[in-house]
Parts: C-alpha cells; sequence; structure tokens
C-alpha cells in the first residue's frame, strides 16, 4: 500500500460522504482510508461503513477509539492501524483534489523525501474560498530554518513518510486543541528531505459548528501543553539545542501569544 489516509469520524454526517466522494475520486488507486470512530452521536461512523459496502474497489480499515478522546488520540490509534508507505491526515468535514494522494506520493518519491506539501482551501459557506500558501523551498534537502520562519500549521496539507514517523517516535499529545501544531513542528525539526506541490490540494471546510469555531475555555491550556510537548519530544531526540532559537521563537509565537488569545476569545 503506498498511502493510507487516516480520518478520525466524529459527529460530521453533514459532510462525511463528500469527504468520502474526494477520497474514493482518487486517481491513485493504491490507496485505503483508515476511519477512527471518535464516538459522536449523530451516526457518522454507520454512514462511513455503509459507504465502504458500496466500494469494493476501495480498502477500508475501521478502527474504534472506544470513547471520544479527541481528534489526536484517534489519529495515534490510525498510525497504529495504517500499512501505507506515506500517511495523509483528512478530516472528516474536509475534502481533497482528485490528485492529491498521486500527486503527493509522487513528488516525495521522486526527492526521497520523507514529507511532500501543499497549499489549502479555505471554502465558506458563502462559496467563496482563500489560499492559504505553505512556504515553497526547493526540492530536495530541506531548508528548515526558512521555512519555519513562514510556516502555517497546517499539517493535512502534508503526506509523511510512515517509517520516518515512526524512526522518530513523531505522534500526536493527549490534548484536544493544538495537537496537530505539536504534531507537525516535531515532523519539521526531525525532517531532511522535503518536496512540494504549489496547488492548493486540500480544502478546509469553515463551518460555526467546526471545532476550532466553538467556545473552548480550556484551549488555552491544551496549547501552551503542546508547546511543552515539542520541546520535551526535541530534547529527547537531540534536536533541540541544534534548533534552540527557532523552537523558542516558535514556541512563543504560536504557544504563548496564540494561548493569550485563546484565553482572552474564551473569556
Amino acid at each position: 500500500m503506498k498511502v493510507s489516509v487516516i480520518i478520525p469520524v466524529y459527529n460530521a454526517a453533514d459532510r462525511i460522504i463528500s469527504c468520502l466522494d474526494s477520497l474514493h475520486a482518487q486517481s491513485f488507486d493504491d490507496v485505503e482510508l483508515v476511519l477512527v470512530d471518535d464516538h459522536g452521536n449523530d451516526g457518522s461512523m454507520e454512514m462511513a461503513k455503509a459507504y465502504a459496502g458500496k466500494y469494493p474497489d476501495m480498502r477500508f480499515v475501521f478502527a474504534d477509539n472506544q470513547e471520544n478522546k479527541g481528534p489526536g488520540e484517534a489519529r495515534n490509534l490510525g498510525l497504529q492501524k495504517a500499512s501505507g508507505e506515506y500517511i495523509a491526515f483528512v478530516d472528516s468535514d474536509d475534502t481533497v483534489e482528485p490528485d492529491f494522494c498521486s500527486s503527493l506520493y509522487e513528488a516525495a518519491h521522486r526527492n526521497d523525501a520523507e514529507m511532500a506539501y501543499c497549499h489549502i482551501s479555505m471554502d465558506y459557506p458563502d462559496g467563496h474560498s482563500d489560499i492559504m500558501r505553505n512556504p515553497m523551498v526547493p526540492d530536495g534537502e530541506f531548508n528548515r530554518l526558512s521555512f519555519l520562519k513562514r510556516y502555517r500549521s497546517y499539517f493535512t496539507t502534508f503526506l509523511y513518510k510512515r517509517q520516518f514517523l515512526l524512526d522518530w517516535d513523531i505522534s500526536f499529545p493527549n490534548t484536544r486543541s493544538a495537537e496537530d501544531s505539536c504534531f507537525l513542528l516535531c515532523s519539521l525539526l526531525a525532517c531532511t528531505r522535503t518536496a512540494s506541490v504549489d496547488r492548493a490540494m486540500y480544502h478546509y471546510a469553515i463551518e460555526e459548528s467546526s471545532i476550532s469555531q466553538k467556545k473552548d475555555h480550556s484551549r488555552w491550556r491544551n496549547r501552551l501543553k503542546s508547546f511543552r510537548t515539542v520541546r520535551m519530544w526535541a530534547k529527547s531526540h537531540d534536536l533541540y539545542w541544534s534548533n534552540f532559537l527557532i523552537i523558542e521563537w516558535l514556541c512563543f509565537k504560536k504557544g504563548l501569544i496564540l494561548s493569550l488569545r485563546d484565553l482572552i476569545a474564551n473569556l
């Protein structure tokens, strides 16, 4: 299997069929979908299983998180179940372009890269979209400092080599927000070779009911905890002191400052 797409499933009944349609339409045949039940209450997982029954041409893997533990823990379980050479993460209310898997996989293989990335389209209910771009650095040997100075924490725009994640023990912390920022930053600190596709191939659905739009009085604490996890992980893998300035700058900028924003917004 070349690509495993990990999808946490939680209260996405309105969007999950669109998500699965976009993945079933992939121009790449060698793809498996790993769907992890995070125990919502709207029948999303039952819809996904019914969908899988209609399409025996595609490999579906189902996993059960036993209880609602949040998207990070669901993705960690998905990583345990995945068999693909590369890993993609797609949220159950989002969609991707038909060549999302194939274009990123081919770019990664062509450059012997541990990670390949594209851009993201932020799609609003009124029909308009904003393209958010990752920094473009030359393919091949990773220009880490140049990238980290300007990057956005859109971890779903990346394809990750599974063995790379296993070798570096990269997973999601058990927080319910900013867990994706921690995962991506650890990956970028460990990565030595990258590749890119200069297109927006991931579509993020902006909805009022999405987790990121809801008030969450613990979000600021979770964000700080996630960035403390980055420090701990970097120190345990001998990457902290060689990247001290950029790690501390990002922990300040994306950790402390955004935590203060979250705290004020949820007062």
